[in-house]
């Protein structure tokens, strides 16, 4: 009973301590110094705001690449492949979609996604990829992955006058692992 009552009291002073010492922070002065007036606008007694941004601005030039490679591997494909379609799941990315693609029956493909723009600041790329077989419902797949920022190095500075390179990306799919025929389940 004595530890409890020595934690509480404990407990009790740490928080007044922190209380009042935001306290005693907020009634420090602040030591920017103040800005006159501008003499051309007329005192309305409203602070001034910031100019908008124009419409088609983007917000960082590091939020924007001019295309990211997906490499695409599908599983549990027939013979006659498939068909791909990818598009952003999400209004945080935004990217040009391409029109479908047909996957052959090895499963592999690379797909270019032109235009990325990421307007989280997570800089996640979310997409939507739906997979039409032929005989098969459309499958649709969410998938995403973090696109680190480009540095900000100017061309001066770098050995090469290279362009930088195009972010590569994997993504390993499965459209199905099995199928009923007969009751029985057969392994394609």
């Amino acid at each position: 009973m004595r530890a409890r009552s020595w934690m509480a009291a404990l407990a009790l002073l740490g928080g007044t301590t922190i209380v009042v010492g935001r306290g005693l922070l907020a009634e420090v002065p602040n030591p920017a110094p103040a800005q006159p007036p501008a003499p051309d606008r007329a005192d309305t007694g409203k602070s001034p705001s910031p100019p908008p941004a124009p419409a088609g601005a983007p917000k960082s030039p590091a939020t924007l690449f001019p295309s990211v490679r997906l490499n695409l591997v599908i599983a549990g494909l027939g013979r006659e492949g498939c068909d791909v379609e990818v598009k952003p799941a999400n209004p945080g990315c935004k990217f040009r979609t391409a029109a479908p693609r047909h996957v052959a029956s090895d499963g592999r493909a690379q797909v270019e996604l032109r235009d990325v723009e990421l307007r989280g600041a997570d800089h996640t790329c979310t997409m939507a990829i739906t997979v039409r077989e032929a005989g098969q419902a459309p499958k649709t797949l969410y998938r995403g992955f973090r696109l680190a920022s480009r540095s900000t190095t100017s061309p001066a500075s770098s050995a090469s006058p290279a362009s930088p390179p195009v972010p590569s990306v994997t993504c390993y799919l499965s459209t199905r692992l099995a199928e009923v025929v007969d009751g029985k389940r057969v392994r394609k």
